[in-house]
């Protein structure tokens, strides 16, 4: 990766976003899109071996949220969870 003055503030902002413990809407998961994520995703599903869970989760706009769907219900189990949050509702209810 080239070492640019862009490059070295978004790395900037990226750690200071972790540091502060909070998601400050980045921008929506899916490719091309440039508009902040309002809503996060969740799947929680059983491995392809059946050895555990796997969690995937991905910050989206309004627009792309709407759209969301379950993606692996083939590999759903008693603890299989789908659900997409607003993510100022999940701020809100951080006790940390």
């Amino acid at each position: 990766m080239t070492d640019t003055g862009k490059g070295r503030e978004k790395q900037t902002d990226d750690e200071n976003r972790r540091e502060d413990g909070g998601r400050d809407n980045p921008e929506c998961h899916r490719r091309g899109c440039t508009e902040r994520a309002t809503f996060v995703a969740l799947e929680r599903y059983q491995e392809e071996t059946g050895h555990g869970a796997v969690e995937a989760e991905a910050v989206l706009c309004r627009e792309h949220a709407a759209e969301e769907s379950p993606a692996n219900l083939d590999s759903s189990y008693a603890e299989y969870v789908f659900r997409v949050e607003p993510i100022q509702e999940m701020q809100d209810g951080d006790t940390a």
